[in-house]
C-alpha cells in the first residue's frame, strides 16, 4: 500500500546517497512542493511552505534556479533508472511543447501504459533543438558507458528524430534505435546502383535492408488497411540485429505512445499545461522534480489490480498511484488540523 512514510523514507535514502548536505533541505522542499503536488505556480508553491509569504516564494525561486541541484537530480534519475541495468532496455525519445519551450524527453518503457520520464533537454524552439540535443545525448551516452557497461540502450523515436546526425551519433556509441520516418525520404535499395535513391513510399516490401546516408539499416513497413486512422503505414528505420523480428519491432514502436500518455498526465493531471515559466533553467528544474515524483510512484506505489473492464475505463498505474498519494496527503493534513 502506498504510504506517505514509505515515500519519505525513499526520499531520505536518495537525499543521503545523491544530495550534498548543503542542498538537502532544498531538495526535500522541491520533492514536497513540486514532485508530489499538482502545480499551480511557483509562488503558490512557496506560499504553501508556511511562515512569511515572501520568504517562501524566495525559497522556491532559489530552488528552481539552482543549476547544480538540477544536475544532481538528472544524475539521480538516470542512475536509479538505468545505471544498474543489463541487457537491452527500451526507451522512448520524444519532444513536446511546454509553454514557449520545446523539450526533448527520454522515458523508460516498462510496457505498463505510461513510460517513466527520466531525462530532458530544454530548448527555446523545435528548429534549434538538434544541435544541443546531440551534445546532451553524447554526455548521456558517455555516462551510461561508464556506469552501465552491460546496458544496451534502444531508443524508440518518432519521425522528427530520423536524422542523419542522430544516427551517426548512435552508431558512434553503439546505441540501437527504432525511428519512424517520412514516406518521401530517399533511401538506397540493395539491388540499385549507389547513385540511385528511391522514396520509401514506393517500396512495397514489409522488410528490407536499405542504406540511408551511408547507414546500413533495416526498413520495416507496418500492415495497413483503409480503416486505420493514419493516412499511411508506419515506415520504420532500425539498426537492430535480424534476430529481433519485424513483429517485435512493430510492437516496440507501438509502445512509444506510452510517452505521449505521460506527456498528457504531466500537463493535465499535474497541471503543467498552465505554467508560465519563461526561463530554461527553471522549467528544467521543475520537470526534473516532476520526473522524480513519477519514478518514486512507480517504485513505491501500488499498481492497480487488473479487472475485467474495457481498456479505456481502466486507470493507468500513474493515475492510480497519484490519486492514492493525494488521498493520503489529504488525510494526513486532516489529522493535523
Amino acid at each position: 500500500m502506498l504510504t506517505v512514510p514509505k515515500l519519505r523514507s525513499a526520499v531520505k535514502r536518495l537525499e543521503q546517497h545523491y544530495i550534498s548536505k548543503a542542498k538537502a533541505r532544498r531538495f526535500v522542499t522541491g520533492v514536497n512542493q513540486l514532485s508530489f503536488q499538482e502545480f499551480s505556480s511557483l509562488n503558490a508553491a512557496g506560499r504553501k511552505l508556511g511562515g512569511n509569504r515572501w520568504s517562501g516564494e524566495s525559497r522556491i525561486r532559489r530552488l528552481v534556479t539552482d543549476t547544480s541541484l538540477a544536475n544532481r537530480l538528472q544524475y539521480l534519475l538516470v542512475s536509479e533508472a538505468l545505471a544498474s541495468r543489463t541487457g537491452q532496455w527500451y526507451c522512448s525519445l520524444d519532444h513536446s511543447q511546454f509553454g514557449p519551450f520545446c523539450i526533448a524527453i527520454l522515458a523508460v518503457s516498462h510496457r505498463k501504459g505510461r513510460a517513466i520520464p527520466i531525462w530532458c533537454q530544454v530548448n527555446v524552439s523545435e528548429a534549434a533543438l538538434i544541435v544541443p540535443l546531440l551534445t546532451a545525448l553524447e554526455e548521456l551516452f558517455v555516462f551510461l558507458q561508464e556506469q552501465a557497461p552491460d546496458l544496451q540502450l534502444v531508443l524508440v523515436m518518432d519521425r522528427w528524430f530520423a536524422s542523419d546526425k542522430l544516427f551517426t551519433l548512435f552508431s558512434e556509441y553503439r546505441v540501437y534505435f527504432i525511428a519512424r520516418t517520412k514516406s518521401d525520404k530517399l533511401v538506397q535499395l540493395p539491388w540499385d546502383p549507389s547513385w540511385w535513391k528511391e522514396p520509401i513510399h514506393d517500396i512495397s516490401h514489409e522488410e528490407l535492408p536499405i542504406t540511408y546516408h551511408q547507414h546500413k539499416l533495416r526498413l520495416i513497413r507496418s500492415d495497413y488497411n483503409d480503416s486505420m486512422k493514419d493516412p499511411e503505414p508506419w515506415f520504420l528505420l532500425t539498426n537492430l540485429p535480424e534476430e529481433i523480428t519485424r513483429r517485435q519491432i512493430l510492437n516496440r514502436y507501438a509502445e512509444r505512445f506510452e510517452i505521449e500518455e505521460a506527456f498528457k498526465d504531466v500537463k493535465w493531471l499535474q497541471r503543467l499545461k498552465w505554467q508560465r515559466v519563461r526561463k530554461p533553467e527553471v522549467i528544467r528544474s521543475l520537470l526534473l522534480f516532476v520526473f522524480l515524483g513519477w519514478w518514486l510512484l512507480w517504485r513505491y506505489g501500488d499498481k492497480p489490480k487488473q479487472r475485467q473492464l474495457h481498456p479505456k475505463k481502466q486507470l493507468s498505474w500513474y493515475r492510480h498511484s497519484w490519486e492514492q498519494l493525494q488521498a493520503a496527503l489529504t488525510a494526513q493534513l486532516c489529522l493535523l488540523t
